[in-house]
């Protein structure tokens, strides 16, 4: 069967992740009335970007987001509580088990299926062994830095789905846990067994009878939870770049090296593929960045310094000449001959939901 995460090549796309699945984690830092702003800003991010349930971002800044986070709550164990607090009923990956498994096994499958439209980084499988049962993460690719927040924070929500299922049968002393970073969890956390992995990945042991034990359905289902269907992480390589790359088009480092980074690729191999595939970085760039400027134009009344400044181009004259360059008119010239795109004169302010 064909994986909608691997391009026909069989090579797989870049793992990416939806923004909007850190939300909780935002959330977290209002409770504790926190400023997320600058965290992520610091990534090229407006934080309103995290309620856009269509964007997805290298996960390698998603790591990096959540570190940051956790840095700026001043708490080393953030990832944990925010998992130990997750509303189950509105967070994508776990909605439909919520609302329709009947036993801890069908409840986890549920989990690894939904959890494939959220993300093309990691896979996650549920391997019986005899006596005992793994549920594993495994990410695509080696992340540039140690996922402890990320891996804390899995780790929490899956132990706790195990404990609520398990109920008075729960015995922490048969569950093995193995992170990338032990040190990110509370000494003595649950009293399960903690030992460390590489940072490919975490994996949960626990008895295989535990399977067959009955889950409690939640009473409904939010609104937000409830939503209309959203995209899947994107299938092919140019298709995750342009996501990659999308956040941060008014980087002026908007470098080879920056974009493999954030591709969790090597310098050569984002270019090897770039050429495969027929285009360049610049070329990618140029495109995303006269697509963008064409929206902003058409559908919103921003100023024309200013969407030329969101795309890098801090010099009007310079934004101008690109835009010529691309559709053959200035863009004040576009915005009036393209007037009628914007419905009944209506126009988006453009401005930032906090």
């Amino acid at each position: 069967m064909d994986d909608p995460q691997h391009e026909k090549s069989g090579k797989p796309t870049l793992p990416l992740v939806r923004l909007n699945l850190a939300l909780p984690f935002v959330e977290e830092m209002d409770r504790l009335q926190v400023n997320s702003d600058a965290v992520f800003g610091k990534h090229g991010l407006a934080r309103s970007s995290v309620l856009d349930p269509d964007l997805f971002v290298s996960v390698n800044t998603i790591h990096r987001l959540l570190e940051d986070m956790a840095a700026a709550t001043n708490d080393p164990f953030f990832g944990v509580h925010v998992g130990e607090c997750l509303d189950f009923t509105d967070w994508a990956p776990l909605i439909d088990a919520t609302k329709r498994a009947v036993t801890l096994a069908d409840f986890l499958t549920r989990f690894i299926l939904a959890a494939s439209e959220e993300a093309s980084s990691a896979r996650h499988c549920l391997e019986i062994l005899g006596a005992y049962t793994f549920f594993r993460e495994r990410r695509i690719s080696e992340p540039d830095i140690t996922p402890s927040q990320n891996d804390a924070f899995t780790a929490a929500y899956v132990l706790t789905i195990l404990q609520n299922a398990i109920g008075q049968d729960w015995d922490p002393q048969e569950v093995l846990l193995q992170v990338c970073n032990p040190a990110v969890l509370p000494t003595g956390y649950r009293g399960i067994q903690v030992a460390g992995c590489d940072n490919r990945g975490m994996t949960i042991r626990f008895p295989s009878r535990w399977l067959v034990h009955t889950v409690e359905h939640s009473g409904s289902i939010s609104s937000s939870a409830a939503s209309n269907e959203k995209s899947r992480p994107p299938g092919s390589f140019l298709d995750a770049l342009r996501q990659t790359i999308a956040p941060h088009l008014g980087n002026a480092k908007l470098t080879v090296d920056f974009v493999a980074q954030l591709s969790g690729l090597s310098r050569q191999a984002l270019q090897r593929r770039l050429k495969t595939n027929g285009t360049s970085l610049s070329q990618e760039i140029s495109t995303l960045k006269k697509q963008r400027a064409i929206e902003d134009l058409t559908h919103t009344d921003k100023a024309v310094a200013t969407i030329g400044q969101a795309l890098g181009f801090n010099n009007p004259a310079t934004f101008t000449r690109a835009f010529k360059t691309w559709t053959g008119q200035s863009p004040r010239d576009y915005r009036k001959t393209h007037e009628r795109c914007i419905t009944d004169g209506v126009k988006s302010k453009g401005t930032s939901v906090t």
